[in-house]
């Protein structure tokens, strides 16, 4: 299943890409080449038609250095097609996203079938839920290692550009939910700090990969709550 997603990104990678898909390049690469025949032509025909090649060359040199910015902004917003010329449509990228499924959806109905990995009802004793960014309102369960990032093929796919392909991962070790950063541009965030390395998470805990949030919670299962009621500390009254 496909998903549309309309990127904003401003880097100069995706800029040259959308150049690319506008056929921007291609169209000013025409151009010059139409541009560089006209003068051939011009400087073959001009004599015989008694004009003075040199000024004609010229002028058609000057005519080619002003169309050409006039050149690129049309081909920003049109195409020549089989069909005419046509105007660009806004750039919407169809991805194919491998996210494991959502335990819930704060969104809309239906949305977890744009995830390709389904996994059964159980029950989770980490959880994260996505405040912010393209998958906000969305909540995950972890019970294995999870891997955050832009690329398509991590468990948990941020379409974004401030999130590096193989950002962070997570994972679960004797009951403890872990993040580790896996050598991101901007970090990776816990409660407002950056983490240098392996850091455990506790519930509440804030998780941020530069703007988008992450909120942890820890299911109140039985084995937690003994766990947790062993760590207490338990007075005892001597009634003698």
């Amino acid at each position: 299943m496909t998903v549309e997603s309309h990127d904003t990104t401003t880097g100069s990678g995706s800029f040259f890409s959308e150049l690319r898909r506008r056929q921007v390049i291609r169209t000013c690469i025409l151009y010059v080449l139409l541009c560089w025949a006209v003068v051939q032509v011009a400087e073959i025909l001009a004599p015989p038609l008694g004009f003075d090649s040199d000024a004609v060359i010229r002028l058609a040199l000057i005519g080619a250095f002003v169309g050409f910015p006039v050149t690129m902004v049309l081909s920003w917003f049109y195409k020549f097609t089989t069909h005419g010329i046509e105007r660009t449509d806004a750039f919407v990228e169809r991805r194919v996203l491998n996210n494991i499924a959502p335990i819930n959806d704060r969104r809309h109905d239906g949305v977890g079938m744009y995830f390709a990995k389904g996994r059964e009802n159980r029950v989770y004793d980490w959880i994260i839920s996505v405040e912010t960014g393209p998958l906000s309102g969305l909540s995950f369960g972890v019970d294995e290692s999870v891997t955050l990032g832009r690329a398509l093929d991590c468990d948990i796919a941020i379409v974004t550009p401030h999130v590096s392909r193989q950002h962070a991962q997570l994972a679960v070790e004797d009951g403890q939910l872990y993040a580790e950063d896996l050598g991101s541009s901007n970090g990776t965030i816990v409660n407002g700090k950056r983490i240098e390395a392996r850091q455990a998470l506790h519930h509440e805990d804030e998780l941020r990969l530069h703007d988008i949030v992450f909120r942890i919670s820890e299911s109140i299962t039985r084995p937690n709550s003994e766990r947790q009621a062993m760590n207490e500390t338990t007075f005892v009254h001597n009634t003698d």
